[in-house]
């Protein structure tokens, strides 16, 4: 069994922000994002909430054939676990064996101190350490580093717009 994770933190608030996030905004931006995910995503052709609760938010989503993310183009039904306001756990149905999360975390320069991790983890039962599989999926080509930049500059927009 492996356990690939690959995860990027972006600070939230760098000095050459254009608009300084609080921390519920970008929370609000993140459920933004989850309950619209084909804005988001390119592989996405269209996504629709099948449920919401405070707990939990599962989601319906069409792919396109994407080839070059290795996506499985088709229905897909995820379940985010919700741990407001800090951190969404994704889980999809056709890929059980993979999460994605994102976590918010406070930084110790003060209320505006924060960051916004992604982070990407495989688990492969099947799949022994040091494999050809086990490299493939090291260094696919599937990086959380824009995801955490995109949500951040995407919340900045609907705050700036009044959308949030």
């Amino acid at each position: 069994m492996v356990v690939v994770i690959d995860a990027h933190t972006e600070p939230v608030n760098p000095p050459s922000a254009s608009a300084v996030l609080t921390h519920a905004q970008l929370w609000d931006g993140v459920l933004f994002e989850l309950r619209n995910k084909a804005l988001f995503f390119p592989s996405i052709e269209s996504s629709e909430v099948i449920s919401e609760t405070e707990e939990e938010i599962v989601i319906h989503s069409i792919l396109k054939d994407h080839s070059t993310t290795g996506h499985t183009a088709g229905e897909h039904v995820t379940k985010f676990a919700l741990s407001a306001p800090n951190k969404a756990d994704g889980v999809d149905d056709v890929y059980p064996n993979f999460h994605i999360i994102g976590i918010i975390s406070q930084g110790s320069g003060g209320d505006t101190d924060l960051y916004y991790t992604v982070i990407y983890e495989w688990i492969e039962k099947e799949v022994e350490p040091g494999s050809e599989k086990h490299e493939a999926l090291k260094s696919g080509n599937i990086h959380p580093s824009g995801q955490a930049k995109d949500t951040i500059e995407y919340t900045r927009k609907l705050v700036k717009n009044g959308d949030l």
